[in-house]
């Protein structure tokens, strides 16, 4: 039996399944006019046509929407993990008229069945699987990419933040390398994960096959993505032409081909990238475009991500001294924007002292560390990378205040352990009480969330110990009283080794509970 390690990306996904001691990257094939192709990647695309029953998901969307020419009617979406963000608002997928979780279970649905194919698995054979996501990721995506997982029929063993993956992954190939005592040496290593749609930063602390997440951040949206709009801005400034000179899937078609353009320049010895307009039904000569010019318009991009790190990197060494004396710190650059040259150069001269290291495996660096904590070798401590708590009232009502439960930096309890515990008692001052959810990347000087904030789901149950805890109740329904402020409420929040948060409510008074996953659908 395989178990697996899945890295699902904005532009790629990609599985590492490790069975009998080998670890090897899960194939992906597709039938096309030039014949069967194999590749390690499966596309995070996916193609809606006119009609209900035309989905298609990587491979086969890639395929046909080449195919496609100027056919009305379709709606291709090349990176549905970016929408996963907004989930919690119920936003719909691009322009079309369906919901992001139906479509991330379809894609996930062909997902397992590609990895059956490839191992030659039956469908009785459980896929077990360590799934990532970004260190980033707001509890509504991480709740629904866990949820769309299962619903695949995949067994989800546990869940990892993307750099600690590449940590694992690093860390597995530098043991590998030594021997003796030097095997077991302490070593930080910062992952600087620049991928298709999203960059992270962690520190992780190493010692032997303990893997410590000290401090992560991230900016959700900043990644490959952005960086073939700036090539394709720069496309259409040389033809003169506003951007809504190009439908949508023209557009798709151009993004497309300037991203291999640009995946040429990791090589070095590309100085210009080019492009015939005629191609995609544009008007103009064909053009070129300077790297250098490139690289200037990105600069400023990358920037924040260079400052991010650093902002890591400090914060990790506040809490573990030895991060740079005992413990020389190792920069290893992950995700396939990483490759740009760009990104090592500026990391480099950001970080002089430190020893920066570019991964030979970009795409696969994620997948193959899920798949190393997969087979139970490593154990793994992760941090909540934002503020989760809740906006709470005080001064009998008159000002809200934000409450925080776990702070950014917590760590969480590792695979097995039992679930973090934080409990809160109150008098309250209301008929019914009203939980608002909330994470954020920082708290305001006026003590409310700020940076980027996140709504999580909300709460109402009633205060009144005649009336059932299941009680529907609609917001209207909160007034000030202190007719139950001799009613004692307690809440007891747990948090797991996934970051899944419940919340039970106890009415002592009542003798009664009450447990809520905080996210729910």
């Amino acid at each position: 039996m395989a178990r697996l390690g899945i890295d699902f990306g904005t532009t790629n996904t990609v599985a590492v399944a490790h069975d009998r001691g080998m670890f090897s990257v899960v194939l992906h094939e597709a039938d096309t006019g030039a014949g069967r192709i194999v590749q390690e990647v499966l596309p995070s695309a996916i193609l809606l046509g006119p009609q209900p029953d035309q989905r298609f998901f990587g491979l086969e969307a890639d395929r046909r929407f080449a195919q496609l020419g100027r056919t009305d009617g379709w709606t291709l979406i090349p990176s549905l993990k970016r929408q996963l963000r907004d989930y919690a608002e119920g936003r719909m997928a691009g322009d079309a008229d369906v919901d992001v979780a139906a479509l991330l279970e379809g894609f996930l649905d062909s997902l397992a069945a590609s990895i059956r194919t490839s191992l030659d698995l039956d469908d009785a054979e459980p896929l077990e699987a360590v799934i990532t996501w970004p260190a980033n990721a707001n509890g509504a995506q991480r709740h629904i990419t866990r949820q769309c997982f299962r619903r695949a029929g995949f067994e989800v063993l546990a869940t990892l933040n993307e750099p600690t993956a590449s940590a694992i992954e690093l860390a597995d190939c530098v043991a590998s390398g030594r021997r003796g005592r030097d095997r077991k040496a302490a070593s930080a290593v910062a992952v600087f994960d620049l991928g298709g749609g999203t960059f992270d930063a962690s520190v992780v602390w190493i010692e032997d096959d303990d893997f410590r997440v000290l401090t992560s951040s991230g900016i959700e949206s900043l990644g490959g993505d952005d960086f073939d709009e700036v090539l394709l801005a720069m496309l259409l400034e040389r033809l003169k032409l506003p951007g809504d000179a190009v439908g949508p899937l023209a557009r798709h078609a151009l993004l497309r081909q300037l991203r291999s353009q640009k995946e040429m320049i990791a090589s070095g010895a590309t100085q210009s990238l080019f492009l015939n307009p005629g191609d995609f039904g544009l008007s103009g000569a064909p053009t070129t475009i300077p790297v250098e010019g490139y690289f200037e318009r990105l600069r400023p991009m990358l920037a924040p991500a260079v400052q991010t790190l650093g902002r890591v990197i400090d914060s990790a060494a506040a809490k573990e001294p030895r991060i740079g004396a005992a413990a020389p710190l190792t920069i290893y650059l992950v995700g396939g924007s990483s490759k740009l040259p760009l990104v090592a150069q500026m990391v480099g001269e950001a970080f002089e002292t430190s020893r920066v290291v570019l991964t030979d495996k970009p795409f696969r660096s994620v997948a193959m560390g899920a798949a190393i904590a997969a087979t139970d070798r490593v154990t793994v401590r992760d941090v909540f990378a934002r503020h989760f708590g809740l906006i709470r009232l005080s001064d009998h009502g008159r000002r809200e205040h934000f409450a925080t439960i776990f702070p950014a930096g917590t760590a969480m309890p590792r695979r097995g352990e039992a679930p973090l515990e934080k409990v809160a008692w109150y008098h309250p001052m209301h008929t019914v009480g009203h939980l608002r959810y909330l994470e954020c990347t920082t708290i305001g000087d006026d003590g409310l969330p700020a940076g980027d904030v996140r709504a999580w789901s909300d709460i109402l149950f009633p205060y009144d110990p005649a009336e059932p805890l299941s009680a529907c109740l609609p917001s209207g329904a909160i007034e000030p009283t202190d007719r139950f402020a001799d009613q004692a409420v307690c809440e007891v929040y747990r948090c797991d080794a996934d970051g899944v948060i419940t919340v039970e409510l106890r009415r002592p008074g009542a003798r009664d509970a009450r447990c809520y996953e905080i996210y729910q659908d």
